[in-house]
C-alpha cells in the first residue's frame, strides 16, 4: 500500500553491467589480465634495452629462440592469477550476496519502522516527515501542493456495536479503499485512530476536491459499513506557512463537513499562520 518509489532502494538503482557479473568470474578475468602482463611486459621492457639499430631483427630472433619461454611464463602466471583470482572471488560473491541480504533486510525494517501494522500505510511520524519535505519542494518550485484529513464518520458507534475487532477490520478496509483511489504519486498514511492523511505533491484544489469526491463515491457505492469524512486544503506554492498551519487548514475543513452531516467533502478556506498549532490527532471528531 505505501508508495515505495519515494524510498527507492540502492539496489534498484542502475548500475554497470559488469557490477552486475559474480565475482567468481569478474576476479579470474581480472587475474588473466593480471597474469598476461606478464611476458607482455618482459618482452616489452627487453624490447626497451635492445640496440635500436638492430630492434626488428631481435624482435624476429626473440620470437624464434625464446617464444617457449614467453608461453611458459604466460601460462603460469595467467593459471597462477586465475586460480587465485577464484579463490578470492568465492569468498567476494560470499560476502556480497551476505550484504545483499542485509540489505534488503535493513529495507524490510525500515518499510515496517515506518508503516502502520494494522493498515500497512504510512505512520503518523513519517507522514510528518514526508509533508516538511514537500512544503520545502512547493515552495522552493512555486508548485502546489494539497493535503486530504479523512476521518471515519460515527467510528465510535461501530466500536461500541460491533467490538474493536470489527472495528479494526473496518479500518483496514477503509484504508484499502482510499488507498486504491488516490493517485500514484499521492502519499497515503494513517495519522492515529480512525483519521488518515494523503499528501498530495503537484495537486491544486480542483485536483484534490476531485479525488476526495471520489473516495467519499467509493464508500457510497460499495456498501461500506461506515462513511468518511474529508477536510481538503491547498498551497499554492508561495505561501510562507508551515506544515501545521496546512494541517490546521485540513483539520478545520474536516471539521467542518463533520458539522454539515458527514458523508461529504469540505474545501477551501485560506491557509494563515497559526498562533497556536495543535496536531489533528488531538480530537476524534467522529
Amino acid at each position: 500500500m505505501p508508495q515505495n518509489r519515494r524510498r527507492k532502494s540502492d539496489l534498484d538503482e542502475r548500475k554497470p553491467f559488469w557490477r552486475a557479473l559474480p565475482h567468481t568470474c569478474l576476479y579470474p578475468a581480472f587475474g588473466f589480465a593480471i597474469g598476461l602482463c606478464t611476458p607482455v611486459g618482459a618482452f616489452l621492457v627487453r624490447y626497451w634495452l635492445a640496440d635500436p639499430l638492430t630492434k626488428t631483427l631481435w624482435v624476429r630472433f626473440e620470437l624464434q629462440y625464446n617464444l617457449y619461454f614467453y608461453a611458459f611464463m604466460g601460462i603460469g602466471t595467467i593459471s597462477t592469477f586465475m586460480l587465485f583470482g577464484y579463490f578470492l572471488g568465492l569468498r567476494s560473491e560470499d560476502q556480497r550476496v551476505d550484504n545483499r541480504i542485509l540489505r534488503a533486510r535493513l529495507d524490510e525494517l525500515h518499510l515496517k519502522s515506518v508503516t502502520d501494522g494494522l493498515t500497512g500505510a504510512y505512520t503518523h511520524g513519517y507522514l510528518r516527515e514526508v509533508l516538511e519535505l514537500e512544503m520545502q519542494r512547493s515552495l522552493t518550485g512555486k508548485i502546489p501542493l494539497s493535503l486530504l484529513i479523512l476521518d471515519i464518520d460515527d467510528f465510535k458507534k461501530v466500536n461500541d456495536l460491533h467490538g474493536h475487532l470489527f472495528g479494526d477490520r473496518v479500518i483496514k478496509e477503509t484504508a484499502e479503499t482510499i488507498a486504491a483511489r488516490v493517485r500514484a504519486d499521492d502519499i497515503f498514511g494513517r495519522l492515529g485512530g480512525d483519521e488518515f492523511l494523503v499528501v498530495m505533491p503537484d495537486a491544486d484544489p480542483e485536483t484534490a476536491a476531485a479525488v476526495a469526491r471520489r473516495i467519499c463515491g467509493a464508500f457510497a457505492k460499495s456498501g461500506h459499513i461506515a462513511t468518511v469524512s474529508i477536510g481538503a486544503a491547498s498551497l499554492a506554492g508561495d505561501e510562507k506557512v508551515s506544515a501545521a498551519d496546512l494541517l490546521h487548514r485540513a483539520d478545520a475543513n474536516l471539521y467542518q463537513a463533520k458539522r454539515e452531516g458527514k458523508n461529504r467533502v469540505c474545501a477551501g478556506g485560506k491557509v494563515t499562520p497559526q498562533t497556536v498549532t495543535g496536531s489533528p490527532t488531538a480530537r476524534n471528531p467522529s
